[in-house]
C-alpha cells in the first residue's frame, strides 16, 4: 500500500476512513509514523513484538495473540491496512467490533471456534501476567472453574465449541464482559 514516494494516495485514504474509525489526518499520520518504524511498509513478528513493548505491553504471549488478530491475511507479517484495521477496532472499535476482536483473541488457531483448550492456553498465560484471578469477596478461582464457567455461559449448544454468534449472544448477557470490552 502507498506509492513510491511513501504516502498514501487518495484512493487508500478515502477506504480506509470507510473501514475504519481515523479520519483522512490521522490516517496520514500514522502512515508516516508506521513507514518511520517500518520503511519495508511491512512488521514482521519481532517488529510488532518490539512495538508492543514499547506500548507497554510486556507478555510476549499477548503479544502473539495481537499479532495473531492484526495479521488478516496470515502471511506472517502486518502491512498497513492490517494495522491500521486492527489499532482502528482495539481502540475506537464499536461495541460489536470489540467483541469480534477479542474473538479473534481466543480463537488461536483462527478455525472460528473457541475450544477449551485456547481457552486454558489464554488463561494460563493471564495467570502467568496477573496471578491467580480472586473476586471482589476473596474467592480464588480454579482455571478450570473460571474455564468451565465461561463455556457454561457462552456454549448455548454443548458442543465444546463456541463460535462467533454465540460469543456475542454470551457476551451481551454477561454484563462483566462488557464492561471489561469497555475498558479497552
Amino acid at each position: 500500500m502507498g506509492n513510491q514516494l511513501g504516502s498514501l494516495k487518495k484512493e487508500e485514504v478515502e477506504l480506509l476512513q470507510t473501514s475504519t474509525h481515523f479520519d483522512s489526518r490521522e490516517l496520514k499520520t500514522l502512515y508516516k509514523q508506521f513507514r518511520k518504524d517500518s520503511p519495508s511498509g511491512i512488521i514482521n513478528r519481532s517488529e510488532f513484538k518490539e512495538i508492543m513493548s514499547q506500548m507497554g505491553v510486556g507478555d510476549t504471549f499477548l503479544q502473539d495473540l495481537l499479532f495473531n488478530v492484526f495479521d488478516k491475511n496470515k502471511d506472517g507479517t502486518i502491512n498497513f491496512q492490517e494495522f491500521v484495521c486492527g489499532l482502528s477496532s482495539l481502540t475506537r472499535g464499536t461495541p460489536e467490533e470489540k467483541i469480534e476482536f477479542a474473538f479473534s483473541l481466543y480463537d488461536l488457531d483462527g478455525s472460528g471456534y473457541i475450544t477449551k483448550m485456547e481457552m486454558e492456553k489464554i488463561l494460563e498465560s493471564m495467570y502467568k501476567l496477573v496471578g491467580t484471578f480472586v473476586t471482589c469477596s476473596g474467592k480464588k478461582f480454579d482455571l478450570q472453574d473460571l474455564i468451565d464457567q465461561f463455556f457454561d455461559t457462552m456454549d448455548e449448544n454443548a458442543d465444546g465449541f463456541i463460535s462467533l454468534e454465540e460469543y456475542k449472544r454470551g457476551t451481551l448477557k454477561n454484563p462483566d464482559i462488557i464492561q471489561g470490552l469497555k475498558l479497552i
